[in-house]
């Protein structure tokens, strides 16, 4: 068989064969993207989007139709490839819109964009009120379209810097190991089904050993996006063991520093934002130097915390052999005397 043929077969219907289905599910979701489109922006009433939603809605519709068709051009024209990457496109669109329309119809969007109004809301919970900011916190990381700084300062406001930082951490680590099993389990498949499971494999055997430490960066750093690096550490050769300590400690160290560091270092004095500029400074030029001496510094890391579990590995093998050995000639010795017995 040949390669392009074990590939359509991969693909799970994708080729020439279902070329008619590919088009009819492009059209399909088209349509259901433009409904969504067209709902969620005819929900704002005030603002830029009110003034000018028909225009608005009108280059929506014609961006949408115009993926379409490219979708279907690379369909017909046998690009897989291309069209499994569009569909992705078009499935993560739907999810966006549907959660917006969620959001919108319940009211959700206005208390997240507003910290006092997020603060009400927690307030009107009652005695449910930490339990209900822990589910938050964990929807913010999985879910819900919140930056972890907002919930975690209205948390603040709301408990003080010691429960909030409790009750965050609680649900944000739940909230991170969720989206590691989601990589770990749904986004391996996802990508292997776009780009071929082969060119994945290999490509993640090619960063596997600097793919630990790139990531450990990058979580103890407050610039990057700390809750989809959890989606990607699930997609990454990183064990679950590794994740749960590193994340503990990566996240304790940012949650820790949003609470306190609010009330040590305020924004509205001079001092204040000289302090943070520096913090900021210090922490780019950090980055940079790990960046410049990533190989150095990832040996260094591979070499810290891998040589022990080696040796470990290599005398536990040696030991098992050992005890083979001295099994295998107990045997035979045994073997030898039932032999010598029946000769006699």
């Amino acid at each position: 068989m040949s390669d392009k043929k074990r590939r359509e077969e991969k693909a799970g219907g994708f080729g020439k064969s279902g070329t008619p289905i590919n088009i009819l599910v492009a059209f399909l979701l088209t349509g259901i993207c433009i409904v969504f489109e067209v709902l969620c922006l005819k929900y704002f009433k005030t603002g830029f989007i009110a003034r000018h939603v028909h225009l608005l809605i009108a280059i929506a519709c014609a961006v949408t139709i115009a993926y379409c068709l490219v979708a279907v051009l690379c369909t017909v024209k046998g690009k897989d490839t291309v069209y499994r990457i569009l569909f992705s496109g078009f499935l993560l669109a739907l999810f966006f819109l549907v959660l917006l329309f969620v959001l919108q119809r319940t009211g959700f969007l206005e208390i997240f964009r507003d910290p006092d109004l997020y603060r009400e809301y927690l307030e009107r919970a009652g005695i449910w009120m930490p339990l209900l900011y822990i589910v938050l916190q964990y929807l913010q990381v999985v879910v819900l379209p919140i930056p972890g700084f907002v919930s975690t300062v209205a948390g603040v406001a709301l408990f003080g810097p010691t429960k909030a930082m409790l009750c965050s951490l609680v649900g944000i680590l739940l909230g991170s190991l969720t989206a590691f099993v989601i990589g770990r389990k749904i986004g391996y498949k996802a990508v292997a089904w776009i780009v071929g499971q082969d060119d994945l494999d290999k490509w993640l055997k090619k960063v596997k050993g600097k793919d630990n430490f790139i990531l450990t960066v990058m979580f103890v750093l407050p610039l990057f996006p700390d809750d989809i690096l959890c989606f990607i550490a699930g997609l990454s050769s990183m064990s679950w063991q590794y994740f749960v300590v590193m994340t503990v400690i990566a996240r304790s160290i940012g949650i820790a520093g949003t609470c306190y560091s609010i009330n040590f270092i305020p924004f509205n004095t001079w001092w204040g934002i000289l302090i943070w500029a520096v913090l900021i400074a210090a922490i780019i030029a950090a980055f940079v130097l790990l960046y410049k001496h990533m190989d150095a510094v990832n040996d260094w890391f591979n070499k810290k915390f891998r040589i022990g579990r080696r040796k470990g590995t290599g005398s536990a093998k040696r030991g098992r052999r050992d005890e083979t050995r001295e099994r295998t000639g107990a045997e035979g010795e045994g073997s030898e005397k039932n032999s010598r017995t029946s000769g006699g």
